[in-house]
């Protein structure tokens, strides 16, 4: 690991065990909130190409702030580059409350997760177009190119990820064939865009450790401090727990009724309207606290909330699908507390 890559993940780790007390971020700065101005201005008026290139320039200067990435984030939308603005919408919907940009800006950061949260069904639908064509050409010779295709479906709708393991597998795999020389750090030009695809990829299929050596080896192909930031950002959010993860993805809207049956083990049965309507119900009760936490104590607490509730339906047999779940339990001679806690509940 070269100095500069040690000292750039050093800090990201300090940072982040320090957020479990309270949430820092970096100071407003002064050159950055002017340069926003005029891009905002830019985007008002409509003019999306100068005004993308002015929230570049600001997130060179400050990175960290999620008000300006969201706003980033939009104006990609709005040209249509559906990856970018879910890669700067990610970093805001993990973004925490900073005391150091003070409260309009925590106030401001809370709606526009919200708002985040209202486009993930356009998210959703330009990754259903993007799987179907996907499904339309699997034959094809290209498979580079089918790769992309299905690493981008996977980026945009998050439960097709959930869905297709095999396919994600798949995937990994061509990138895997594709990228050789660049995974074994062999000569050649180092390919940053189609690594860090390959590194989400590892990220969903559970290889962690591999993603994290993507990230690394990434740092020392970058030159922006907005990018490096992002990629950073990737690796420090490997490093949160499980539970936190969880907490994360209920908050940002992308985890729903199917989710909540592929965590109880229970995605296979059938269930009632009422059983699905009582679960929606719960999932959408948490998230609303969610979005009003304003530290890391209230965030655990919503999670305590989730696993007493989960429970109690286990002890009057409300939980969908319970009985399938029950006989796994008795088989791993495991207790609801056990499995909950594998899950990072």
């Amino acid at each position: 690991m070269t100095i500069r890559k040690y000292m750039i993940v050093a800090t990201f780790l300090v940072t982040f065990l320090l957020s479990a007390v309270t949430s820092f971020a970096s100071p407003p700065n002064p050159e950055a909130a002017a340069l926003y101005q005029k891009a905002e201005e830019a985007f008002k008026a409509k003019d999306y190409d100068k005004a993308a290139s002015g929230l570049q320039e600001v997130l060179k200067k400050e990175p960290d702030n999620a008000i300006y990435r969201y706003v980033f984030g939009r104006i990609l939308f709005a040209k249509e580059d559906f990856l970018g603005a879910k890669e700067n919408f990610d970093v805001v919907a993990r973004s925490r409350p900073s005391t150091e940009k003070g409260e309009d800006y925590n106030t401001k950061l809370k709606g526009y997760k919200k708002k985040i949260k209202e486009l993930q069904d356009a998210f959703n639908a330009e990754g259903e177009k993007k799987f179907a064509v996907y499904l339309k050409n699997q034959d094809a010779k290209d498979k580079v190119a089918l790769g992309g295709v299905l690493y981008k479906s996977f980026r945009l709708n998050p439960s097709l990820r959930y869905k297709n393991y095999e396919e994600l597998h798949k995937a990994t795999q061509i990138y895997e064939e594709a990228l050789g020389d660049s995974l074994k750090g062999k000569g050649g030009e180092w390919q940053k865009g189609p690594m860090l695809q390959l590194a989400f990829l590892y990220e969903f299929s559970n290889k962690k450790e591999k993603a994290a050596e993507v990230y690394m080896q990434a740092l020392d192909h970058v030159a922006d401090p907005n990018e490096e930031f992002i990629i950073t950002h990737k690796f420090d959010y490997l490093n949160r727990s499980n539970k936190e993860k969880l907490l994360d993805t209920i908050e940002a809207g992308e985890f729903g009724q199917k989710d909540f049956e592929d965590l109880m083990g229970s995605a296979t049965q059938k269930i009632s309207a009422d059983e699905k309507k009582k679960v929606e119900d719960m999932i959408a009760d948490a998230r609303a606290k969610l979005e009003n936490a304003t530290s890391q104590e209230e965030r655990e607490q919503v999670l305590e909330e989730i696993k007493a509730s989960i429970l109690e339906k286990q002890k009057k047999g409300e939980l969908p699908g319970q009985e399938k779940l029950n006989e796994k339990l008795k088989k791993e001679g495991k207790s609801m507390e056990d499995y909950m806690k594998e899950q990072g509940l």
